[in-house]
């Protein structure tokens, strides 16, 4: 295969290639930003044009999305929605917004139809999240991490740092039934509000398989969850095996799905199953490009036994 395009930007968030990692960091933010490298320090990485390392599903009859999907832990899928409403109101039921109203049929079919054909599945959702000046959520995550951690054990304590005891043993439990082959969180993510094609702040995901377990730098964030409880989540070092990739110019239309989180109960050994990711700061990037409006949406599901 020929060298898809690129670009060498700055990502952070990265500990430097000599840290020696010992047990999990517990850090506020603050004290997580003074164990990286100075960023003056920072080597530039090269992020890879996805567009030209997916198959144009138009064009090439063999294409599929679900085995991209399975193979690079990402897809890109085209996808008019017809939600016209992405915020939510915290004053109203969830339930009645268009957001989740709408939203959640579609992302459900997407899942079923595309990313994860003729599976048995259980599908849960919560709220679409806002990012963007103006929202909830104001500022991008720009840094290098991966939300939940590798294993079954990581993935409960992050619920519960986030939720409630009764939503971690209640997700144990399910996890843990004769039933459940395995357990994945996708994240449907996608440009909102966006009069062109998106060129502020895009999306970087790494391809899972190109991250070695020894890379990867367990974290507990301090002062961040609601319930006071330290995260479990990833961050890492870098490594020139790693393979960073993006999907330039998104439009409202398109769909960046990738693992959050992912583990199958037959897996042999731990392995990198899902995506760090990061916003990131394209050189291409005009000086008048409109700040990045966009929705992230995960969905949690359980892969079931035929």
């Amino acid at each position: 295969m020929s060298e898809t395009p690129s670009v060498e930007t700055l990502l952070y968030g990265f500990f430097s290639r000599d840290h020696v990692v010992k047990e999990r960091l517990l850090a506020s933010l603050d004290d997580l930003a003074a164990n990286m490298p100075p960023a003056d320090s920072v080597v530039p990485t090269r992020i890879h044009d996805a567009r030209h390392l997916q198959p144009d599903a138009e064009a090439d009859a063999d294409f599929s999305e679900a085995a991209f999907f399975d193979e690079y832990g990402f897809v890109l899928l085209p996808h008019e929605s017809a939600v016209e409403n992405w915020d939510i109101d915290p004053s109203q039921p969830e339930a009645s917004q268009d957001a989740v109203r709408t939203y959640h049929p579609e992302a459900e079919a997407l899942i079923r139809s595309r990313l994860l054909p003729g599976r048995k599945l259980e599908v849960y959702q919560g709220p679409p999240a806002r990012r963007g000046p103006g929202t909830p959520n104001p500022t991008y995550a720009a840094g290098v991490h991966q939300d939940y951690g590798i294993s079954p054990d990581d993935y409960e304590e992050g619920l519960l740092a986030f939720t409630t005891p009764e939503m971690a043993r209640g997700w144990r439990r399910r996890f843990d039934m004769d039933d459940v082959e395995g357990f994945m969180v996708i994240n449907l993510w996608r440009p909102v509000y966006c009069d062109g094609p998106l060129m502020h702040m895009p999306l970087a995901v790494c391809k899972p398989h190109s991250v070695r377990l020894d890379d990867c730098v367990p974290i507990g964030l301090l002062d961040f969850a609601p319930t006071g409880l330290p995260t479990n989540q990833l961050s890492m070092r870098p490594h020139p095996d790693q393979r960073w990739y993006y999907y330039p110019a998104m439009t409202n239309d398109e769909i960046f799905a990738f693992k959050n989180f992912q583990f199958f109960k037959d897996s042999p050994d731990l392995k990198v199953e899902a995506c760090f990711h990061t916003a990131f700061e394209d050189p291409a990037t005009p000086p008048d490009a409109a700040e990045r409006q966009s929705c992230e949406h995960r969905v949690s599901v359980f892969l079931l036994k035929d």
